[in-house]
């Protein structure tokens, strides 16, 4: 969207304050998400935030942000200590916080949405305009008070939340994963914008997995890990990426889910399944060997578009059994949108989806929940909060294949303890509630649920989208495993280098179509001149 945020002209100094964390704790049962966390943000400064998932990043910022407030520990702002008991009272200490998901409602303008945050009812006074306007100059770029949400691109929604976050006088910023959706420009003017909040005499808190980019762009750097400081990195200290893993895991040695043989099936959970209970899509002939090479799912001249999302047109897709296609693109080109119809869950105006030369459609919803295994890029929309880790984990079993008899939910309940282990899920029972886990945790959730089923297809939507180094190694070595076991995979991600990893062919999408697809020689310059081409 270039019209309503563009760049702009130059930005004037504040003086910088502090934020200082000591001895924080905050647990959940007994979980110590933050055990005795002190750290230091300056105005001025960009401070990297780093740690796995499940490391206690996120429970500091919500107690920041006035999301939970801290069982111990004090919090000062220049050296004066505050309570911060709610958002409010964080905004009163000049602490914003942009999320990874943008918090605007689509349909509202950028105004609307300012006067939705201050609680303001009635006539909008056209001051608010002005201040909106006046925030994205002093920030370095232009803004359309009356542009509509729904047509901002990714990037010029964060410059537009960050716009809102400096109305209120907002001495430190926080952003949470700000480059997990951006494409390579976007990432450039966020760094750039880093230069103009700083210069200004703003601290921005970045917390991310990126560590190139945290190496690149901090001047500060704190590792979390177990909810406790491990690592501090101060200005002009030379530290490289292993260095810097090794400060994150707490060693430098793969994870034993990702190398080695485990027990069981493709992903040694076979242990789990109840007896008698075959996996869906082990696609092995009689001898044991993978019947590789063999169309499993076709995609024919799809065209249509679901209720909520982008039309797709004149989609021809095969992938075989035993491969992984990826799917490359700039996110918001129609990768959503073909997750879901290969999930199931919308019908096109026109074209097919097979499965094994059937119709999805003509596939009864318990056959197809076995087949199809979907992992969406929304971790809330695939897990009930409410619901426990176990529970989570059966919910597929439970609404489509068997009644939660007595003697079948203690069944998965011993199962899921199995799914704990092998999926390196951070909890502290099979019993905790869902909403108690980080957003990595709960993707792993996610992850051994759809996985675990040995699904014909696998759908897996940015599934690593928030995870740190190490689960992100442990997801794409998962993803091979259940391939390798006969499963066919589509795996979406903005990430080329990701996708040159773990595909064996890579599909390119644009505004809905598929402009090529690549089966040899496949190199980041091949996948960028598609995503350069409009059919």
């Amino acid at each position: 969207m270039g019209a309503a945020i563009d760049h702009a002209g130059p930005v004037t100094a504040r003086e910088p304050s502090t934020l200082a964390v000591t001895a924080l704790h905050k647990h959940f049962g007994r979980v110590r998400a933050n055990d005795g966390i002190d750290v230091t943000f300056r105005g001025g400064e960009v401070h990297a935030l780093l740690g796995e998932n499940g490391a206690g990043k996120s429970t500091l910022i919500k107690c920041l942000t006035g999301v939970y407030r801290p069982d111990s520990g004090r919090v000062e702002v220049d050296g004066r200590e505050v309570s911060i008991r709610d958002p409010a009272d964080s905004r009163e200490c000049g602490i914003a916080v942009v999320h990874q998901s943008s918090t605007l409602i689509s349909r509202l303008t950028l105004l609307e949405n300012v006067v939705l945050q201050e609680g303001r009812l009635g006539r909008i006074p056209s001051e608010l305009a002005d201040r909106l306007v006046e925030s994205g100059s002093r920030l370095g770029f232009s803004i359309d008070p009356r542009a509509r949400v729904e047509r901002l691109s990714v990037g010029d929604l964060q410059r537009a939340e960050i716009a809102r976050a400096f109305m209120q006088e907002a001495w430190l910023v926080i952003l949470d994963e700000p480059t997990a959706v951006l494409a390579p420009a976007e990432r450039a003017s966020l760094f750039d914008l880093f230069g103009s909040l700083t210069a200004q005499g703003v601290g921005v808190v970045f917390v991310t997995h990126h560590l190139a980019e945290a190496l690149s762009e901090s001047s500060r750097t704190t590792v979390l890990r177990a909810g406790q400081v491990v690592g501090r990195l101060e200005s002009g200290h030379q530290v490289d990426e292993r260095e810097l893993v090794r400060l994150i895991v707490g060693d430098d040695a793969p994870h034993p889910s990702v190398v080695g043989d485990v027990g069981g099936g493709p992903l040694g959970v076979s242990d789990a399944l109840p007896d008698g209970e075959a996996a869906a899509g082990d696609g092995e002939t009689g001898d044991g060997a993978v019947d590789a090479g063999e169309v499993r799912v076709e995609v024919r001249r799809v065209s249509g578009a679901p209720l909520w999302g982008r039309a797709l047109h004149e989609v021809d897709l095969t992938i075989r059994r035993g491969e992984v296609l990826g799917v490359a693109g700039v996110e918001g080109n129609g990768q959503r949108e073909l997750s879901a119809l290969l999930a199931g869950s919308w019908s096109p105006d026109s074209g097919s989806v097979l499965l094994d030369g059937t119709p999805l459609a003509d596939y009864p919803p318990p056959e197809r929940s076995k087949l199809v295994g979907d992992v969406p890029d929304d971790h809330f929309l695939a897990t009930c909060g409410e619901l426990s880790v176990w529970e989570n984990l059966a919910l597929g079993t439970f609404a489509w294949q068997e009644a939660p008899t007595p003697g079948r939910k203690a069944l998965r309940r011993r199962s899921a303890a199995d799914l704990v282990r092998e999926f390196d899920i951070r909890t502290a029972g099979v019993g905790a509630a869902v909403r108690q886990l980080s957003g990595g945790n709960r993707r792993r959730v996610i992850l051994a649920r759809e996985l675990s089923k040995h699904p014909a297809l696998l759908v897996a939507t940015y599934p690593t989208r928030g995870l740190d180094v190490r689960s992100a190694e442990q997801v794409r070595a998962w993803v091979r495993r259940l391939a390798e076991g006969g499963s066919s995979v589509v795996y979406m991600s903005t990430e080329l280098e990701e996708i040159i990893e773990v595909s064996d062919r890579v599909a390119v999408m644009v505004r809905g179509r598929i402009t090529g697809v690549l089966s040899e020689a496949i190199t980041i310059g091949g996948i960028g001149n598609l995503m350069l081409q409009e059919r």
